[in-house]
């Protein structure tokens, strides 16, 4: 599959370019030339599936193309290695707790896919790849601890001083290995 970036001005990447890079060179976002319909018969059976198998399912019309279906298949499911239990709100509705993870935010979910995908894919480069993440506390507890450990990766992840909890402080400047916390004297937007 092709894609193409959100600001219009940069050619169309492959999977593997998108995720290395992250930013197309117009600085806008990747995303999907097309999107697959799922089967109808995935749906019908959609309450006998797992969330690692429904989750899988849905990676397979994305990047099935790209990455063989034994190795998308270990991503996804090492991604949701943890419980995402669905809880009754009332009697009509549901709600997907994400925030089961290592860092107990939903953003585990995310930062785990991309760091599985961004290893996966530079097994290949074998180059140094360096992520970047601002926080002011969630997404650079979740970025560092799914970050952590992925061959050829080193991440920064930048706080402003004093602004983070010392709980997510913890999370992130205490790893060592492959992760990077950089304490910044100034605000988030900085």
């Amino acid at each position: 599959m092709k894609y193409y970036s959100t600001n219009g001005n940069s050619p169309l990447s492959t999977l593997q370019n998108a995720v290395v890079k992250g930013l197309a060179p117009d600085r806008g976002l990747y995303m999907p030339e097309q999107i697959k319909k799922l089967p109808k018969q995935f749906f019908d059976n959609i309450e006998n599936l797992s969330f690692q198998e429904i989750a899988y399912h849905v990676a397979d019309a994305f990047f099935g193309e790209d990455i063989p279906a034994d190795d998308l298949k270990q991503i996804v499911y090492d991604t949701l290695s943890f419980e995402t239990p669905v809880v009754q709100v009332n009697d009509n509705i549901y709600s997907l707790e994400l925030f089961h993870g290592p860092t107990l935010a939903f953003k585990d979910v995310g930062a785990r896919f991309m760091a599985r995908l961004l290893g996966y894919f530079n097994k290949e480069e074998k180059q140094l790849v360096n992520v970047l993440v601002a926080t002011s506390g969630d997404t650079g507890s979740a970025v560092a601890n799914g970050f952590l450990g992925v061959d050829g990766v080193h991440v920064y992840v930048l706080y402003p001083k004093g602004k983070v909890s010392p709980i997510q402080e913890c999370q992130f400047t205490t790893l060592g290995k492959n992760i990077t916390a950089v304490e910044v004297d100034g605000v988030f937007d900085e």
